[in-house]
């Protein structure tokens, strides 16, 4: 039986009653038959459960539960049930708009992956000074450390042919902020094709990171590096 699912369209959630509506009411223009809508509300404490169920997608699944245990994990869970031939994955907080998708799709039909860059020539960013020296200084550590040379490891709009996706998932390590460059590491490592496709990407405020959390992905993504050489994953 052929899969009638084109694509898998998972949004990871945390705390996003402010700012989710505008996002899903636009993400409504794409409701069709042909793709699934994955929710992961990541331990949500505020009404973002209660607000994803109002919003009637042809083709809906919601993931809860009650502890937060990262963006790495709430993806890989939408991962774990994603029928469609393509997946993808995008932000919730409206910094990417969803028109972006069907451009992503073209590509994935050429390519095993493609991701969203806002550094590219071609891409239309609106970004804070900086926060646009974070991206720059937090980008090169991960070179450094995991020579991927990737320039924008971090935007939340990646997407993957299904088999690829479950086999990048399968055993991730990281479950919080920095499983994106564990996701380049083994990207890699698997020789799988990649394009870097370029965006229109407009910031978004109310960010959840802290000059602590910065401090403490950095310690992380030392330890991963490690665990990753240990695992020759």
């Amino acid at each position: 039986m052929i899969n009638k699912i084109e694509a898998s369209i998972i949004v990871p959630f945390y705390n996003e009653e402010l700012r989710m509506k505008l996002f899903l009411n636009t993400l409504l223009n794409y409701n069709n038959p042909n793709w699934e809508f994955i929710f992961v509300d990541d331990g949500s404490k505020d009404q973002t459960l209660n607000t994803l169920k109002k919003y009637h997608f042809i083709n809906k699944k919601i993931i809860s539960y009650k502890i937060n245990k990262g963006k790495g994990y709430a993806v890989k869970a939408g991962v774990n049930i994603a029928k469609g031939r393509y997946i993808i994955f995008i932000d919730a907080d409206g910094s990417i708009h969803p028109s972006q998708i069907k451009n992503m799709l073209r590509y994935l039909k050429k390519y095993d992956v493609v991701v969203g860059t806002r550094t590219s020539k071609e891409s239309e960013v609106e970004v804070p000074f900086f926060r646009k020296c974070t991206g720059v200084t937090f980008n090169k550590y991960a070179n450094l450390l995991f020579n991927i040379n990737i320039d924008d490891t971090l935007c939340g709009f990646k997407g993957f042919k299904k088999e690829v996706a479950k086999n990048l998932f399968k055993n991730l390590i990281d479950n919080r902020w920095i499983f994106d460059v564990e996701l380049f590491y083994k990207i890699r490592k698997n020789n799988y094709s990649l394009y870097i496709m370029p965006i229109r990407w407009a910031y978004r405020n109310k960010s959840k990171m802290t000059i602590t959390d910065i401090i403490k992905i950095a310690i992380t993504m030392l330890i991963l590096r490690f665990k990753l050489m240990k695992n020759r994953n």
